[in-house]
C-alpha cells in the first residue's frame, strides 16, 4: 500500500513539474503571446468535454458539441478584444460575450428540436463555468508588463495551497469540511492549503525582489502579498467544492484522466477557475482604492 501511495506521489509530481515548466515557458515568452489564447482554448475544450460527460451521466440532456464550441468561441472573442485594445483600437475590454453565448446555445436547441429547459441551462453553466472564468487569466496576462507575473502568482498560491491542503489533510485530517461532496477534504487540510499558499508567495516576493523582477509583479508589501495568497486559496478551494458537487451529481471519482496522477482538466483547474476573477478583482479594487488615495 504505501508504494502504491508512493508511486501515486511520484506520477503527480512529476507531472506537476512538467506542466509548470511548460505553462511558465508559455506566459514568460513575449512571440508566445497568442500561444496561451491558444492553449487557454484548448482546456476550455478539454474542461467542457468532461463538463458534458459528467452532466451526462447524471441524466442532463446537454449538448456536447454546441457548448464546447461556444466556449471556445467566448475565449477567442475575449481573446481578440483584448489584442484589439492593446493595439490601442478600442476601450478597456471586459470579460464578456455570455449574452452571445447564450444566444447561440438557444438557437442550437431550436435548431435541433431539443426543446429541454434543464438541458439548455446546463449548456449555459458550462460555458459561464468553464469558459467565462477561465477568460479572466486572459483578462490578466495581456495585461502589459505585468501580466504574466500576475498569472504566475496566481498559480503559485493556487497550486501551492492544493499541495498543502493535500499533504496536510491527508497526514493531520481529522475533521471533515464537507463530507457530503467531498468527504476527504478537512478544516486542518483548509487551514494547510492557507498556510501553504502564503509561505509560497513569500518565497515568491523574495525572489522578485532578489532578480529585480518588481515591474512584472504587483508593487506591495510582502503582508499584501500573503494576505492575497490566503485569499486565493480560499477560493480556490469553493472552486474545488464546486467541482467536487459536479463528480458527486455523476457519481465519478475524477473528471477525466488526462493528466496521470491529477486527473482532468476540471480536476486540475476547478480552483483556479474560481481563484482568477478573485485575484483580478482585488488587484483591480487595489489599483482603483491606490488611486483615490493618492488623487
Amino acid at each position: 500500500m504505501s508504494g502504491t501511495v508512493g508511486g501515486g506521489t511520484r506520477v503527480r509530481a512529476g507531472t506537476g513539474l512538467v506542466m509548470a515548466v511548460l505553462v511558465l515557458t508559455v506566459l514568460w515568452v513575449p512571440a508566445l503571446y497568442w500561444v496561451v489564447d491558444a492553449l487557454v482554448a484548448l482546456l476550455v475544450a478539454q474542461g467542457l468535454r468532461e463538463y458534458c460527460a459528467m452532466a451526462r451521466a447524471a441524466g442532463i440532456n446537454v449538448m456536447p458539441r454546441a457548448t464546447i464550441l461556444t466556449g471556445v468561441g467566448l475565449v477567442l472573442f475575449n481573446g481578440l478584444a483584448l489584442f484589439l485594445w492593446w493595439r490601442g483600437m478600442g476601450g478597456m475590454p471586459v470579460v464578456s460575450g455570455l449574452s452571445g453565448a447564450l444566444f447561440v446555445l438557444v438557437c442550437a436547441r431550436l435548431a435541433t428540436g431539443r426543446h429541454d429547459l434543464r438541458g439548455m441551462a446546463a449548456d449555459f453553466f458550462g460555458v459561464a463555468y468553464v469558459a467565462g472564468l477561465a477568460c479572466y487569466m486572459l483578462l490578466m496576462h495581456h495585461n502589459s508588463d505585468m501580466g504574466p507575473g500576475l498569472v504566475t502568482f496566481l498559480l503559485v498560491a493556487v497550486a501551492w495551497s492544493d499541495t498543502g491542503a493535500y499533504f496536510i489533510g491527508r497526514a493531520f485530517g481529522r475533521h471533515k469540511m464537507a463530507p457530503v461532496t467531498s468527504p476527504k477534504k478537512s478544516w486542518e487540510g483548509a487551514a494547510g492549503g492557507v498556510v501553504f499558499a502564503m509561505l509560497a508567495v513569500l518565497v515568491l516576493w523574495l525572489l522578485v525582489r532578489h532578480f529585480g523582477w518588481q515591474r512584472h509583479y504587483p508593487p506591495a508589501v510582502p503582508w499584501v502579498w500573503a494576505l492575497l495568497a490566503a485569499g486565493l486559496s480560499v477560493v480556490s478551494q469553493l472552486g474545488d467544492l464546486a467541482e467536487s458537487m459536479i463528480k458527486r451529481e455523476a457519481g465519478v471519482k475524477d473528471a477525466s484522466q488526462i493528466f496521470p496522477g491529477h486527473g482532468g482538466v476540471l480536476d486540475r483547474c476547478d480552483g483556479l477557475l474560481f481563484a482568477a476573477p478573485a485575484l483580478y478583482y482585488m488587484y483591480a479594487g487595489g489599483v482603483a482604492l491606490s488611486w483615490i488615495l493618492t488623487g
